[in-house]
C-alpha cells in the first residue's frame, strides 16, 4: 500500500481524502495543518492514525510515502522541497507553482532526488473525457476545428479569500482558467502556437475574469473563458467537419455527448464520488514502479501549462507581489 500523507486539511483535502479510501492501493496515514484543532477534527473525520500541527514532525514521520499538497497556490513550491528533503513522493495541487521558472525548478529538483512528482491535473484521468478523446481517435466527428470551453462561479470579492488575495496567487486564471487551458491542448494534442487574453480585475488586483484565445500548429482555435465573478455553464464543446463534442462540467466530468450523422451516443461514468480516484491510482501506480512522472500527467504538460499562463499574465498585466 501506498500511504499517504495530507499537507493542508481544507475543503479539496476533504474531497481528496474520501477518495483514497476507494483506491486499491492507497491509504490515508497522517495529516498536517497550522490548526491543531482542525487538523485533528479533520484526521478523526477520515480516520487517520496521526495529525500534526508541526512540519518538522510531519516530515519524520516514515509512515508517510507520499504526500497530497492542497495549500494556496504560492506554497506549493516550499512544501513540495521539504517533501523532496525528506524522500516523499509529491501529488500536488494544480496550478503546480505560480510561474514556470519555479515549476522548472522544482521538477528537477525532484528528479535529481529520485522523488516521483505529478501536479494533480484530475481531468486528465476522467473516463468521461477520455471517452471523449477515443471519439476524436476513432474520426466521429472528422479533423477538430474549434474548441471552446468555460469555467466560472460567483463569488464575493473579499481580501480575505485566498481567491481574491494577491499575495495567496489569487485570481481566476491559476484558479479556474488552468482547466480550459489543460482541457483544450489535451483534445486537441498539442500546444498553442499563439495566445491571445484579455482581462478584468477586481479591486484587489487580481484578475476577476478572462478570456482566451489559443491557435495551435494544425490550424484548430480555441475559445477559452473563466471567471470568479460570474455563473457560466461550465460547459466544453469540440467542434468537427462531421459533428460535436458536449461535455457538460468538463473539467470534473460524468457524461459527455457525441453528435454526428444526425446520431447520438453518450457517456455516463458511473462512479458516485468526485473522480480524483483516478489521478490517485495513477499516482499510486507510478509509485509502486518506480516512475519519476506519469505519461498522462507528464512534466512537460506541467511546464507547457506554465507556460502559457505565464504568457496570458504578462499580456493581461498580472503580477503578484512576492515575484
Amino acid at each position: 500500500m501506498i500511504k499517504w500523507g495530507i499537507i493542508a486539511p481544507g475543503t479539496i483535502a476533504n474531497a481528496f481524502a474520501k477518495e483514497v479510501k476507494n483506491t486499491k492501493d492507497g491509504i490515508l496515514t497522517a495529516v498536517y495543518g497550522r490548526n491543531n484543532d482542525k487538523t485533528k477534527e479533520f484526521a478523526k473525520k477520515h480516520n487517520i492514525e496521526n495529525y500534526y500541527s508541526d512540519i518538522d514532525e510531519f516530515f519524520k514521520d516514515e509512515n508517510i510515502d507520499a504526500v497530497y499538497i492542497a495549500t494556496p497556490h504560492n506554497y506549493h513550491m516550499q512544501y513540495a522541497k521539504k517533501c523532496i528533503e525528506a524522500k516523499k513522493h509529491i501529488l500536488c495541487e494544480k496550478p503546480f507553482s505560480y510561474n514556470y521558472k519555479t515549476s522548472e525548478e522544482v521538477l528537477n529538483l525532484a528528479r535529481k532526488s529520485n522523488i516521483f512528482i505529478m501536479e494533480a491535473l484530475w481531468t486528465l484521468f476522467l473516463p468521461a473525457v477520455n471517452q471523449a478523446k477515443k471519439w476524436i481517435e476513432e474520426d466521429k466527428i472528422g479533423k477538430v476545428k474549434l474548441v471552446t470551453a468555460n469555467f466560472g462561479f460567483n463569488s464575493n470579492e473579499d481580501i480575505n479569500s485566498r481567491l481574491y488575495n494577491p499575495c495567496l496567487a489569487g485570481g481566476a486564471l491559476l484558479d479556474v482558467g488552468i482547466y480550459p487551458i489543460l482541457f483544450s491542448d489535451f483534445m486537441i494534442g498539442s500546444f498553442p502556437k499563439k495566445i491571445k487574453a484579455d482581462a478584468e480585475f477586481t479591486n484587489t488586483k487580481v484578475d476577476e475574469s478572462d478570456i482566451i484565445n489559443l491557435k495551435y500548429e494544425n490550424g484548430v482555435l480555441a475559445s477559452l473563458t473563466c471567471s470568479i465573478s460570474a455563473d457560466t455553464d461550465n460547459t466544453a464543446i469540440i467542434y468537427g467537419e462531421k459533428g460535436k463534442i458536449v461535455i457538460p462540467k468538463f473539467w470534473s466530468a460524468k457524461e459527455s455527448y457525441l453528435y454526428f450523422e444526425d446520431r447520438k451516443e453518450e457517456f455516463i461514468d458511473s462512479y458516485k464520488e468526485a473522480g480524483y480516484k483516478y489521478e490517485i491510482e495513477e499516482a499510486n501506480r507510478c509509485i509502486k514502479n518506480k516512475a519519476l512522472e506519469s505519461t498522462i500527467a507528464s512534466h512537460n504538460i506541467t511546464l507547457e501549462l506554465a507556460k502559457i499562463m505565464d504568457e496570458i499574465r504578462n499580456q493581461i498585466g498580472l503580477i503578484y507581489p512576492f515575484e
